[in-house]
């Protein structure tokens, strides 16, 4: 599997496999099937090792600006993985039989928040989408929408408008972070 070198670091081929996985989930749910995405597979891997640079980048990039998680952040997020398991006593079952100890899941928890922390200050700039923008989007796509109003529409337009505008100003940032680092790609 393709993969590359970031600054210096190689991008493991789980890590890709990983964005992959999730791409394939993303776009199943969005109501792909699996003959569109076999015949996609070699963009969604390039598309997976994109993802896997950005990561590395946005960590790197969290860890140089030195921010640190609170305690009851990474507590936060062991709850929320808790309640996703369905108990403590799953939460404990599900790092054995990874053979993960709590003090490394945490580790691992304690660089997604890292991340999450920089993306949400990346990002504090992008505004909400304006009730304009949400109408003339309706308007433009009204038969899509059909027969639901505008008032019935219009929470899931925001957010889609919102994911959109979100998702610009990131791919931004991390064409921002490219820029000044060194990618090789490897095979």
């Amino acid at each position: 599997m393709k993969t590359a070198i970031v600054n210096g670091t190689k991008i493991s081929p789980e890590a890709v496999a990983l964005e992959l996985e999730r791409l394939v989930r993303f776009y199943r749910s969005h109501g792909m099937g699996d003959d569109e995405i076999r015949g996609t597979l070699t963009l969604l891997r390039d598309k997976a090792l994109e993802q896997a640079i950005g990561a590395k980048l946005l960590l790197d990039k969290a860890e140089n600006l030195d921010m640190k998680p609170t305690a009851a952040e990474i507590d936060a997020e062991v709850a929320k993985v808790v309640a996703q398991i369905g108990s403590e006593e799953e939460y404990r079952k599900a790092l054995a039989a990874q053979g993960l100890s709590e003090e490394n899941f945490r580790a691992e928890l304690a660089k997604g928040a890292k991340v999450n922390k920089l993306v949400a200050q990346a990002l504090a700039h992008v505004e909400e989408p304006s009730e304009q923008a949400v109408a003339d989007f309706y308007a433009a796509h009204r038969t899509e929408y059909s027969p639901r109003t505008l008032v019935d529409a219009h929470d899931e337009i925001k957010d889609l408008l919102r994911h959109d505008l979100r998702g610009k100003a990131m791919n931004a940032y991390i064409a921002e972070l490219r820029e000044g680092a060194k990618i090789e790609y490897v095979k």
